[in-house]
């Protein structure tokens, strides 16, 4: 373990508690950022162009969260180990660092480096759909993978609560990537509870891809909703 901290454009961030970290030393200077919003803060780092992502605490309850591992960081972290076992192909992460002391000016949970998707060719699927990148057939061989990995997570109880189509990157050859994969397991003793947040994530993902203009045909409509666990009559 070590203790680390970052220039992001200039200013200084807190210190983090690096358990995971590579052998090659990791510049921490923030080369751009892609993505700044409430839940975290995701840039490049200069040299490596490595992805780094900032999990923002959104309350103090969350640091509490860490001690019994069940923060969104964890989460993320645990979820990408747990979909690897499953097959699915996760992006590579070479850092994984906690934030420590809350106070003021520790704003993040923690963060976790990992591997630059777009280097190896790949992009956003939902970036893909909107701007007609691809066509019919690449389209349902994508479709049809996606479909396949939310299956497989729910054969073994699992589920991606805020999953949607920028969760899945994809590249001209029609493989796919899952990230941030914020999951949760449940074991047989939760069935009901497990069936309830299963059917919410499937519905709230078939939704949100026809709100943001990422809309499924009816026929992955169909495909998806087949997903849909039915309850005990």
């Amino acid at each position: 373990m070590k203790f680390s901290a970052f220039d992001i454009q200039g200013k200084k961030s807190q210190l983090f508690l690096t358990t995971r970290h590579n052998p090659v030393p990791q510049h921490h200077i923030l080369n751009n950022i892609l993505v700044d919003h409430i839940p975290s803060l995701v840039g490049t780092l200069k040299e490596s162009e490595l992805i780094i992502k900032f999990i923002r605490a959104r309350s103090w309850h969350e640091y509490i969260k860490l001690l019994w591992n069940h923060s969104r960081i964890t989460k993320e972290i645990k979820g990408s180990e747990l979909l690897q076992q499953l097959g699915l192909t996760v992006p590579i992460i070479h850092e994984v660092g906690f934030g420590i002391i809350p106070n003021k000016k520790h704003e993040y949970l923690g963060y976790y480096i990992m591997e630059n998707l777009s280097l190896s060719g790949f992009q956003e699927l939902s970036k893909l759909i909107t701007d007609n990148a691809i066509d019919e057939i690449m389209r349902g061989k994508i479709m049809s993978s996606v479909y396949r990995g939310l299956k497989e997570m729910r054969d073994h109880r699992i589920v991606f609560s805020d999953f949607h189509l920028d969760n899945v990157f994809s590249n001209e050859l029609g493989d796919i990537t899952w990230i941030d994969p914020g999951v949760t397991t449940y074991n047989k003793l939760n069935e009901s509870k497990f069936r309830d947040k299963f059917n919410h994530s499937i519905n709230r993902f078939i939704f949100y891809c026809n709100d943001r203009g990422n809309t499924l045909s009816e026929k992955e409509t169909i495909m998806f909703q087949e997903l849909i666990l039915k309850t005990d009559s």
